[in-house]
């Protein structure tokens, strides 16, 4: 059994693939997103002066569809000067349905957007993200970036317990590392289950692997493609 953790709204490409390919998915998510009504002041004053930044990098689709929203509200989206980063093909392709090209790094993570940074020596740039960051690429920079949390994510408890009930050797995609910690902290005893889990990037896999809970697999890349390729 495939167990797709990923919230609901991310899921539809996910699932159109696995459809399209055959593939048994049961879709348990343990995570809601939704769009952050309530800025702080620190973050309205980073998008009233938006045009001061040499680049936005967008951590996520989700970072793209609901940080747009907000960046609408002071100012139209085709009038952005700044240069644009996406951490990986779908936030790149969810930026280009809004007239936005953007650069994406080879590596689709923190390390290898810092690098994409420093190669277009652009130092000066606001985070478009979710209130889950875990600040990895302010670790790189060595210092905290401006801003835009645009959406929160929440946990679905009521999900979170069907997970018990599923066989021995389910085989988890892990987007993040964060809904792994969900799992970790909601469950007893997750060694004797011998789940194989699928992970997104090699520092999430390093972590799970340190739990010793069954087996650990790193996907080629985040895409889904890959994560569906490497849990059959």
């Amino acid at each position: 059994m495939i167990v797709n953790t990923r919230p609901e709204k991310l899921s539809r490409d996910l699932n159109y693939f696995a459809q399209s390919n055959q593939i048994e998915l049961t879709n348990i998510p343990l995570t809601e997103i939704s769009i952050r009504e309530a800025l702080s002041q620190e973050e309205i004053e980073h998008l009233t002066k938006i045009e001061s930044f040499d680049g936005i990098v967008f951590t996520s689709s989700s970072a793209c569809k609901y940080g747009l929203r907000k960046i609408q509200d002071f100012m139209e989206i085709s009038e952005i000067k700044s240069s644009i980063f996406a951490i990986g093909p779908a936030t790149k392709t969810e930026l280009k349905e809004h007239g936005l090209e953007a650069f994406m790094p080879a590596e689709f993570n923190s390390k290898g957007m810092f690098e994409l940074l420093m190669k277009h020596e652009i130092k000066n740039i606001l985070l478009v993200c979710g209130t889950n960051n875990e600040n990895l690429l302010e670790n790189h920079f060595k210092q905290a970036l401006p801003k835009l949390e645009a959406y929160n994510v929440k946990p679905l408890e009521y999900n979170i317990g069907k997970l018990k009930s599923l066989p021995k050797n389910s085989v988890f995609l892990i987007f993040n590392l964060a809904t792994f910690k969900l799992i970790e902290h909601n469950f007893e005893n997750l060694s004797e289950k011998n789940f194989v889990w699928i992970c997104a990037s090699q520092r999430i896999a390093d972590y799970v692997e340190s739990m010793k809970c069954g087996k650990t697999i790193t996907a080629k890349s985040p895409t889904y493609e890959d994560m569906l390729n490497e849990a059959q």
